[in-house]
């Protein structure tokens, strides 16, 4: 085969992941180049909150894991994701030095107290916390392409970005990978990917490592791969299961591909991303949000105010009933009121370039587009949401009359018959009174191509396709349930991991 351009490592995808990876491979003495599909870095992790996990004991936090994969995931990578959790502090630490980034650990000890996590109750989880990079000196916080985002996600992305370009790794950008080549063993020897002038064949000497996300906008993937339909997502547009195609091409097996992490959000015409609701990070039972969420009969459902409320969210959606035939719950709609419209903005976009846009804080500004329905009676309401006939919706004015009043009930007593804590209830009984529909949201996929604890990708029979690896969460460790801050936590992992050992392979021989 001819070769446009040789290296020792490929890096495809330059998120957080695909950074460490790049600086990991480079630093263990090896050439590297990285490439990215998008015009510029970030991905999914500029997005993020910027909370990175960590833990204190390996032994506390494996029990912990264990439990947390619901038997998905062997034990030999659930040991090692636990050390490496352990070590992440540290790695942080280390990164920050290049910026003087300041860092700061919560919920650790007494001098890290705030909690930020959830923690399902399994034998262990006491021992996680997390960590941040919470400034830079002379860095405002800001890419040209970045609007509204969380100060700690892109300072934790442009740490690593400082390390790339120190290290002077080549970068090519609006490079997107087209599939791996392998030679007559079944051996990676590099990828084809496409750039402005045309197909590039680049040869990868030691390995290819695959970091470049998870199948959030490819819809074939989701129809196959999710129950419910249909589920629309808040990442990037360049995030379409390139990288699990690719592995699939050359021999990869898959797993929990049904596994994502998202909630109930908003999707509307006029943007392709999706809109999250502003409940993010770890449950507060303190917290009040304003509304309920029904089904298209008006019904409520859900506990719509869950442990990680942008985590499983989704799931009470994907019910499908036979004798409908549907999905009676997507779209599902959110109810408040006047009181609530008040308390601040139902939605929090997180967007890039030219698809950011500005909730207004006190939602009126949607209820003018027409986003958000408004009536002056809860029976009025229902009819409006009938009118706009969104799946023929078969919303009942008198059940959801009855919906709102056992919800006012229930707020009286402080006990919901859905287990939603008290201190987040807040009645529904000031007009106007407000809907929009609310659909199952995808902050990112967890499921992908197999790997084992060195970050080998895997085939169907768990041997390892020599010179492949991934990073971060095409394929990610998570398979059950998702820890916050856990896919911050793996990008530092995998990516160490996969760097080191991809870094570490014998050379091709030149014929290939």
């Amino acid at each position: 085969m001819k070769w446009d351009r040789e290296t020792d490592v490929v890096v495809v995808g330059y998120g957080l992941a695909g950074a460490v990876a790049s600086i990991e491979a480079y630093d263990s003495g090896v050439k590297v180049l990285l490439i990215e599909k998008s015009q510029y870095p970030g991905g999914c992790s500029i997005l993020s909150g910027g909370y990175v996990l960590c833990a204190n004991s390996v032994d506390q936090a494996f029990k912990y894991l264990q439990e947390l994969s619901g038997d998905r995931v062997n034990k030999n990578l659930i040991y090692s994701f636990a050390q490496g959790l352990v070590e992440n502090e540290q790695y942080l630490r280390r990164l920050a030095e290049v910026n003087g980034g300041g860092v700061k650990a919560y919920g650790h000890n007494e001098e890290k107290a705030l909690p930020v996590i959830n923690r399902y109750p399994y034998e262990g989880s006491n021992t996680f916390y997390t960590v941040i990079i919470h400034d830079i000196p002379g860095f405002n916080g800001k890419f040209p392409w970045v609007q509204r985002l969380q100060p700690a996600g892109v300072n934790l992305m442009k740490t690593v970005m400082d390390h790339v370009e120190r290290r002077n790794i080549e970068v090519l950008f609006s490079t997107p990978a087209k599939r791996l080549t392998t030679d007559a063993f079944g051996t990676v020897t590099g990828l084809i990917v496409q750039s402005a002038s045309g197909e590039l064949a680049i040869r990868a000497r030691k390995a290819v490592i695959l970091a470049c996300g998870g199948f959030e906008h490819n819809q074939w993937l989701q129809i196959q791969y999710l129950q419910g339909k249909p589920f629309y997502s808040m990442a990037p547009l360049t995030h379409t299961g390139d990288g699990i195609l690719m592995a699939q091409k050359v021999g990869a097996a898959l797993w929990h591909m049904w596994h994502i992490h998202g909630a109930y959000g908003f999707k509307f015409p006029e943007f392709p991303i999706a809109f999250r609701h502003p409940f993010s990070g770890a449950r507060n039972p303190k917290h009040i949000m304003p509304w309920i969420v029904v089904d298209k009969f008006g019904i409520r459902y859900m506990n719509e105010y869950q442990p990680a409320p942008q985590d499983t969210g989704h799931r009470a959606m994907e019910i499908f009933d036979p004798d409908m035939p549907g999905y009676p719950r997507i779209p599902s709609f959110l109810i408040f009121d006047e009181i609530g419209r008040k308390r601040g903005r139902i939605a929090q976009p997180l967007s890039l370039g030219e698809y950011a846009y500005e909730w207004s804080d006190d939602n009126l500004e949607e209820v003018r587009k027409g986003w958000i329905i408004s009536a002056d009676s809860i029976q009025e309401l229902a009819l409006k949401i009938k009118e706009i006939d969104l799946n023929e919706s078969k919303m009942d004015p008198k059940e959801l009359e009855a919906t709102v009043f056992r919800w006012n009930e229930s707020v009286k007593t402080g006990k919901d018959y859905l287990n939603r804590p008290s201190g987040t209830m807040l009645p529904i009984k000031v007009p106007p009174f407000y809907a929009v529909p609310v659909w199952p949201i995808i902050t990112n996929t967890q499921g992908g191509p197999v790997h084992n604890e060195k970050q080998q990708i895997l085939d169907a029979f768990c041997k390892p396709i020599p010179h492949l690896y991934s990073a971060g969460e095409l394929g990610s460790f998570f398979a059950h349930l998702y820890q916050l801050s856990g896919n911050l936590g793996e990008c530092l992992i995998s990516g160490r991991i996969a760097g080191k050992h991809a870094a570490g392979e014998i050379p091709l021989p030149e014929f290939n």
